[in-house]
């Protein structure tokens, strides 16, 4: 059995050193309770850049400034800290982050293992909608799997967890522990315009990721701290009624879909934690390997191939080769 668990929590908001303090002290209660695997939400250091989505581009251009100023780089100081941490607690960590690179400004994920060591990084393929505002886009090939100590682990950030393409490319790299970063589901609380950015409909996404691929999933993410909600907002009326504190709705998933842990109240900091055992993998994939016995690359190659013209016998024959 491998004790994980996906944080749910706030950050200090757009405080890179703030937000990193407290990182290394949940890493600390996490090697205190003998988590082995310990994953933080979408963007957690230094916070999601939720005013992009709420307020006019110019009037939301300080706090995007803001966040810019306080993204890291993978190479710095911040990451050396909490691969540090991650080392003296003897547990592997997975957050996501705002990631410099030169004058750009990336959504990525980043994983450390037991020993401290920097195992994976990678960034969101496909920034969603107003988030294209602040950050690139990854490499296409940046679909990546790790094995670790305790299985193989990857990740992907919010809205690319519903992607068939992404979830297909996971799951073939035979991905066995997922972690599904996301932010805070507190903006656009109530808003019944909004249902696809609630806790619920998301939550469903992790959920039906775990069953599809027969995999466990974590899915960590944020909470809206009352303090902050001012400067979210920037005192707009409209911006503060769509958004409110809480929106913490953190959880982990078996590979046969169900839930392991009890929902934590949405404006508490705390950890969802589950015993998993990579045993209960084999059982589901007895039913549905989308990587295996499951699969048919030859249909996904039809499938693929009508947007450029009709699939041709001859390159299915090929793909089904290539396949075997």
């Amino acid at each position: 059995m491998t004790k994980v668990a996906a944080v749910q929590a706030a950050p200090v908001w757009l405080d890179a050193q703030g937000t990193l303090d407290k990182t290394i002290a949940l890493i600390e209660d996490a090697g205190r309770q003998d988590i082995e695997l310990l994953a933080f939400g979408e963007t957690w250091l230094p916070g999601y850049p939720f005013s992009i989505w709420l307020l006019a581009p110019m009037k939301a251009m300080e706090l995007v400034m803001r966040h810019r100023a306080n993204a890291i780089t993978v190479d710095g100081p911040e990451m050396r800290a909490i691969g540090q941490a991650a080392k003296r607690a003897g547990t592997h960590v997975a957050l996501g982050y705002a990631e410099r690179d030169g004058t750009s400004i990336y959504c990525s994920i980043a994983a450390f293992d037991n020993r401290g060591e920097l195992i994976l990084n990678r960034r969101k393929l496909k920034p969603t909608h107003m988030e294209r505002t602040v950050w690139g886009e990854g490499p296409a090939d940046d679909l990546k799997v790790v094995e670790t100590e305790i299985g193989r682990l990857g990740g992907l950030c919010c809205w690319e967890n519903m992607q068939p393409v992404n979830r297909q490319g996971m799951y073939q790299l035979h991905e066995q522990i997922h972690v599904a970063v996301w932010p805070s589901f507190g903006m656009f609380k109530g808003n019944p315009m909004a249902y696809a950015l609630s806790a619920e409909a998301n939550l469903v996404q992790s959920q039906s990721y775990a069953m599809q691929g027969g995999c466990f999933v974590l899915a960590p993410n944020s909470i809206i701290a009352e303090e902050h909600l001012a400067a979210i907002t920037g005192g707009d009326e409209f911006a503060r009624m769509q958004v409110g504190a809480g929106g913490g709705a953190a959880a982990v998933f078996g590979p046969d879909g169900r839930r392991l842990t009890a929902p934590i109240d949405e404006f508490t900091d705390g950890f969802a934690v589950a015993d998993i055992d990579l045993g209960m993998i084999e059982a589901a994939k007895v039913f549905a390997d989308p990587a295996g016995h499951y699969n048919r690359p030859d249909v996904t190659r039809a499938v693929l191939t009508r947007s450029s013209g009709p699939a041709v016998p001859e390159e299915l024959e090929a793909l089904a080769e290539e396949a075997q």
